[in-house]
């Protein structure tokens, strides 16, 4: 079996999807199964899709690549970077590879390279969805567009002989937009990595955190992450419980530049984070606060229950597969600042609701296996091959 991705985002980036991405070229090497790559690259120039030699890897007689295109850094998204390769360069690297299946991972420049090529040369076509963008809109006073993101997305995934939503409740937001074909990609978590044998007393010291109750937000730095619930909560708890409470944000984005500007006395900011020093960062906090309601999954939230974390998030988006009000988290509405600042209050203050949550959590988290994950994918994979495009239909009208 040989797959070709197309992701618009890829290492050393840091989201939920290249989490996903990073956690899946590992598998695959695993099980000794060919893919390629296609994907930015991040080391500089606003080259206008040249390839770069990729990571270029031959192990068990398996070829394994990564090839990179140079792109143009965005204001909305500094950390990424957009590339449009030509069709020419990016469709013969790819045909020397010859895969057996195409998978499209983002809906940009890349991404539509994928679905060309795909189109072009007949073969079965998965296509993921990560990313609510019609939500993000409103964010960013944007929301005019939104008919035309709805259009052009529509348009998009209505090639794809199958969709994958990473949650139910996104694959139901799908369903009622009339998407077809569609399926469920979860995500997992590495319980060896986000543990609860993690905690630093250390790396508390060197915060100057000391007894302090410490919330923790690991996630992107931006309004579509409802960020503003959490600073009000800060301006509340520091007013009603001085000195009593930490705030640490983990991430980068242009919420980091308001959040200094508060000079909220209890906060710290320690940018991205990976590794080791992400596993201690989890672990050695007192409670997740994740305000935002437009995850399609959720996989910060995740990765802090299996840390042993209680968890203070919203009662909407993808997050709703797996927190559940009362039994491994406390939830409020979307935008109910007064109620995510209670729950974060309630949580502060009894150790024994702390444990409980947390407890519950934990197991919950332990129960969901990337290798489970990668199994399901690679018999949706397997399905579609044996049955090939022209099997189900060949390629419905994207025009």
């Amino acid at each position: 079996m040989k797959i070709a991705y197309f992701t618009d985002t890829f290492t050393p980036e840091v989201n939920g999807v290249t989490n996903t991405l990073s956690k899946l070229q590992t598998w695959l090497d695993s099980k000794d199964v060919q893919y390629a790559f296609f994907a930015p690259d991040y080391a500089g120039g606003t080259g206008r899709g040249k390839a770069v030699p990729g990571d270029l890897v031959f192990q068990n007689k398996s070829a394994r690549r990564v090839h990179r295109f140079r792109g143009i850094k965005t204001p909305l998204s500094p950390e990424s970077c957009l590339a449009f390769p030509r069709n020419r360069k990016i469709f013969d690297l790819c045909d020397d590879f010859r895969p057996d299946l195409v998978h499209v991972v983002t809906e940009l420049g890349i991404g539509y390279k994928g679905l060309k090529y795909a189109r072009s040369r007949r073969l079965p076509l998965v296509m993921s969805y990560h990313t609510d963008y019609c939500k993000y809109l409103r964010f960013f006073h944007l929301d005019f567009l939104r008919p035309l993101a709805e259009k052009y997305l529509s348009w998009f995934y209505r090639s794809a002989h199958k969709i994958l939503a990473p949650s139910r409740h996104t694959l139901e937001q799908l369903f009622h937009k009339q998407y077809q074909n569609l399926g469920l990609w979860s995500r997992g978590i590495d319980s060896g990595n986000f543990n609860p044998r993690f905690r630093s007393g250390k790396w508390r010291q060197r915060l100057g955190i000391g007894n302090k109750f410490v919330f923790l937000y690991v996630g992107r730095l931006s309004p579509e992450k409802g960020l503003d619930m959490l600073i009000h909560a800060i301006g509340e708890i520091e007013s009603r419980f001085p000195g009593k409470a930490a705030f640490v944000f983990t991430g980068g984005g242009p919420c980091a530049e308001i959040i200094r500007e508060k000079n909220f006395s209890s906060v710290i900011l320690t940018g991205f984070k990976t590794g080791r020093e992400l596993s201690e960062i989890y672990a050695s906090c007192d409670c997740f606060a994740f305000p935002s309601g437009t995850e399609t999954f959720g996989n910060a939230p995740l990765e802090a229950m299996a840390s042993g974390l209680p968890v203070a998030a919203v009662a909407s988006g993808g997050v709703t597969e797996f927190l559940f009000h009362g039994e491994n988290a406390l939830l409020c509405g979307e935008g109910d600042r007064k109620g995510f600042t209670e729950n974060l209050i309630t949580l502060m203050n009894d150790k024994a609701r702390c444990r409980a949550l947390a407890e519950k959590g934990r197991k919950l988290a332990g129960e969901r296996a990337w290798d489970l994950v990668f199994d399901d994918l690679l018999g949706v994979y397997g399905a579609l091959i044996q049955n090939g495009g022209s099997a189900l239909g060949g390629f419905r009208d994207a025009s």
